[in-house]
């Protein structure tokens, strides 16, 4: 018997931040110096758990897109409550 696993919106906030910062990383000279030091799903990673947790910035223009993406407001009370619903 498996389990199917319900996506939670921090797993999908994760996923979809992951596809921007591959997408920027490739294309975006301003991501060129994060591109040489880490890779989208560690930077991703952090980036959402922080996020999460109050610690990181919105500010990056992967997190707007991915904002955008969900069609949720590009402020941290919106996205800190976005990340905690299933």
């Amino acid at each position: 018997m498996t389990i199917a696993h319900a996506q939670t919106n921090l797993d999908a906030f994760y996923g979809r931040l992951v596809v921007e910062l591959r997408r920027l990383f490739r294309e975006d000279p301003e991501y060129s110096y994060a591109a040489s030091q880490t890779t989208p799903d560690v930077l991703a990673m952090k980036m959402t758990l922080g996020l999460d947790n109050g610690s990181a910035s919105k500010d990056g223009k992967a997190v707007s897109a991915t904002c955008k993406h969900f069609g949720i407001p590009h402020s941290y009370k919106a996205i800190r409550q976005f990340l905690s619903e299933v």
